[in-house]
């Protein structure tokens, strides 16, 4: 499970990240892939080289960075996110396409191109292949968010009826079902104001809240993924910013802890507490990756454009997973 965000800062600068919801760690951490970086492309089994350095949230699997997320040295920026029972990979690569594993979408998208508009023709030939990174990793049901500096948001989802590209106006992303429906679930919410209900009539009964707080009355509060989306898309688009880049990155944060997953909550059928491991928020401008972890909700920065993006090696940040408390005292 997981939630996905955009947000634009009143000074024009434009956010992006996402809750990690899963049962386990995944051995993740910040990871920079430099500039012309090579990797081997597992469903045609040939080299390729990216263009743009990134930086993201992932992990190394035989030498070959995996991304959850990640943004490049140009803004565009790109989420993977769970899709169980509707994610579709093809057995067979097809000649005069682009042949991709699914895990390596991300790394193609984001390693490759400055921005949606640039993008876009490219997805129409994209063929995603099945073909796992190695024997012991199994292949991901995923679709994916994407964001650029323009502003420009749209989710690529592949399934049976094969792939298609959603303009995302609203700006969130869950899980399953598809993304078309759930825009066509918010007409249920549309009625669902911030504001506090005034005083109304029902027979000759005057009937008034109970209190103050009860703007937001009838949103979901459970964990799934519809309701995940509807409470992100209403807190996202009844967001109050400040006049500068800090105060979007901070209600970033707050509108994910609003449907974060805590420890207890929601239990796999494993018998596994699914939990938010970290949030990610990302500066597509500025080149800056934020994030914060389940047990340290201090908020830790990179900026990959203080790192050498014409280095020959990925770069591993270390996960910061340990409360850090400032004593005034």
């Amino acid at each position: 499970m997981c939630t996905a965000l955009t947000l634009k800062t009143k000074d024009g600068y434009h956010l992006f990240g996402r809750n990690m919801d899963i049962e386990f760690s995944f051995n993740q951490a910040v990871t920079l892939v430099p500039r012309n970086f090579t990797y081997t492309n597992r469903a045609i089994d040939k080299s390729e080289k990216t263009k743009y350095a990134m930086i993201g949230m992932g992990t190394i699997i035989d030498n070959h960075p995996c991304y959850a997320e990640a943004m490049n040295e140009k803004g565009l920026s790109c989420a993977g996110l769970n899709f169980p029972r509707y994610s579709h990979w093809e057995e067979e690569t097809m000649e005069g396409k682009i042949n991709i594993p699914p895990y390596d979408l991300i790394l193609w998208a984001v390693g490759n191109f400055e921005s949606i508009s640039e993008l876009k023709p490219e997805l129409e030939k994209v063929h995603i292949v099945g073909k796992p990174l190695n024997e012991n990793t199994p292949l991901p049901t995923l679709h994916w968010i994407l964001s650029d500096t323009k502003g420009d948001c749209i989710v690529i989802e592949n399934t049976m009826e094969g792939l298609k590209i959603f303009d995302n106006k609203v700006g969130v992303l869950t899980n399953a079902p598809t993304f078309d429906w759930h825009i066509t679930n918010l007409v249920q919410y549309i009625k669902v104001s911030p504001t506090q209900p005034s005083e109304t009539i029902l027979g000759e009964e005057n009937i008034n809240p109970l209190g103050q707080g009860d703007g937001g009355r009838g949103l979901p509060g459970d964990f799934s993924s519809t309701s995940r989306f509807v409470k992100a898309a209403f807190l996202r688009s009844n967001s109050v910013l400040g006049d500068d880049e800090l105060s979007g990155i901070v209600e970033f944060f707050h509108i994910l802890s609003g449907v974060s997953m805590i420890r207890g909550s929601v239990v796999t059928p494993q018998n596994i507490n699914d939990i938010t491991q970290y949030t990610s928020c990302m500066c597509q401008e500025k080149g800056i990756y934020y994030y914060n972890t389940y047990n340290n909700n201090q908020i830790n920065a990179i900026d990959m454009k203080k790192e050498n993006l014409d280095g020959k090696e990925i770069k591993v940040f270390e996960y910061r997973d340990k409360q850090v408390i400032n004593y005034e005292n």
